[in-house]
């Protein structure tokens, strides 16, 4: 009878340690990133009544005796099973679809690290990626060419982060010149002509509009991201018979610099004295030529311009190449423009967004946009053997192993959900019933206990 009420015992206190693990886990049906615990069940000891006897000269052998003296909790487990999607849209939200956990840290040299799948993040004044409590999220920061580093540390957004600028070298042209614009034999800067200068402002002559078969302005950037705009006029000055199979179409171009107050420089020289080191271009007008079929050809497809060190502001000299090749000539309206211009001025950190891959893109004012950073992962060959600690973080233990780190989407690990979060794995309707069996034990093990000590009292009522 003692050893039935013992026996009780243990049940009782191994049931309610399983039940407060059903209490916990739904205490955290919506906990961010939680993972449920299970309790497992042991038997502890067995006392042997009398030992197996094997079979004998016409006797069958006997099976052992033995009273078991209660139960032992075998396991708490955790189940590292992936919980359900909530999404939120919000930016430094993430979840982890698969296996991984993410790395954080409370050590300024990041040498103290934990583990977690809540992906509940949010930045600090100074643009640090941080969980609720604050730990630093950790991944590999970029330098200014989007090259990703090496090292293991802290991921940094901040709106302070620029994006140099990058000075002008290449302007494409594209579009068509119409083949059916009026031919005009003048020059096209004579006073005469279309364009004249007059008193360093650039004047279209009256009447003479008809002549021009396009005028385009676009613009520039010098090497400190400052803005120059050009100018440039076509204007279709003859066809050339001389082979009848393919006649010659020419256009003749002239480059102007525009001045922030309303001036006009002509490339190849100043005027009026105003500007001391102005654009630069070949002394005579540039000549395009088309064949019969609206194809540039001729030896002119490029135009080599320079803006001076006088115009920049301390930039110095901007030289970029101009290219014609994307040009056609049909009988159609004129749509010539130069769309393919590279550079661009500074620019700071307007917005990022996260990929799949944990790669972290900011995107600048100035229309660019680079990797500044990508979030790390770790895994473990058992991660049912890390330690939780609280706060939805992990430890590594001893039968965990250590941090395997890899990036998101390779090596085995799963790929990020941005702007979502993982919710908690609890399944409710596994725990009640958890809930309603441990109830039940609990429940019966206390009967045990009365029972046996009923009996106790009849032992003890048999002396009177």
């Amino acid at each position: 009878m003692m050893r039935s009420m013992f026996s009780a015992v243990s049940g009782l206190r191994a049931h309610q340690l399983r039940m407060d693990a059903i209490g916990n886990n739904i205490a955290n049906v919506n906990t961010v990133g939680y993972k449920a615990n299970r309790v497992t069940f042991q038997e502890v000891f067995n006392q042997t009544l009398r030992g197996a006897g094997s079979p004998q000269a016409g006797l069958g052998g006997t099976n052992p005796q033995q009273v078991g003296l209660g139960i032992n909790v075998a396991s708490m487990d955790t189940f590292h099973i992936r919980g359900a999607v909530e999404r939120t849209d919000y930016n430094t939200d993430m979840m982890i679809n698969g296996d991984g956990f993410f790395i954080v840290s409370n050590d300024a040299n990041f040498l103290n690290r934990s583990y977690t799948r809540a992906g509940s993040f949010a930045l600090d004044r100074d643009g640090n990626m941080v969980t609720p409590d604050g730990y630093r999220v950790l991944g590999y920061m970029a330098d200014n060419e989007g090259v990703l580093g090496s090292n293991l540390e802290g991921l940094v957004i901040s709106k302070a982060q620029s994006f140099p600028a990058e000075a002008t070298d290449r302007v494409g042209y594209e579009g068509n010149l119409n083949s059916e614009a009026p031919i005009w034999a003048g020059d096209i800067v004579d006073p005469a002509g279309i364009y004249s200068i007059v008193d360093d402002r650039l004047v279209v002559n009256a009447g003479m509009e008809q002549y021009i078969a396009r005028e385009t302005t676009f613009e520039v950037y010098d090497g400190l991201g400052g803005i120059h705009r050009i100018k440039q006029v076509f204007v279709k000055t003859g066809v050339d018979n001389t082979d009848p199979d393919n006649p010659i179409s020419e256009y003749s171009m002239e480059t102007f610099y525009l001045n922030k107050d309303g001036t006009v420089i002509q490339a190849g020289g100043a005027t009026g004295g105003a500007v001391t080191d102005p654009p630069t271009a070949p002394t005579t007008s540039p000549t395009i030529e088309f064949d019969k079929d609206g194809r540039l050809t001729g030896t002119t497809t490029t135009l080599n311009l320079s803006i001076g060190a006088g115009l920049t502001n301390g930039a110095g000299v901007l030289p970029f190449t101009i290219s014609f090749a994307g040009l056609t000539m049909f009988a159609n309206e004129s749509t010539a423009s130069a769309p393919n211009i590279n550079g661009f001025k500074q620019g700071t950190l307007e917005d990022f967004s996260v990929a799949s891959t944990g790669e972290i893109t900011g995107f600048f004012d100035n229309g660019q946009s680079r990797i500044i950073g990508r979030v790390a992962l770790a895994n473990f060959k058992n991660a049912a053997g890390l330690e939780k600690t609280g706060s939805n973080l992990y430890r590594v233990t001893n039968n965990s192993g250590q941090a395997i780190i890899g990036a998101p989407g390779a090596g085995g690990f799963g790929g990020l959900n941005p702007g979502a979060l993982e919710m908690s794995n609890t399944d409710l309707s596994r725990e009640f019933t958890n809930m309603i069996t441990t109830q039940r034990g609990f429940q019966a093990n206390s009967r045990i206990i009365s029972t046996s000590d009923e009996m106790l009292q009849e032992v003890v009522n048999m002396k009177r």
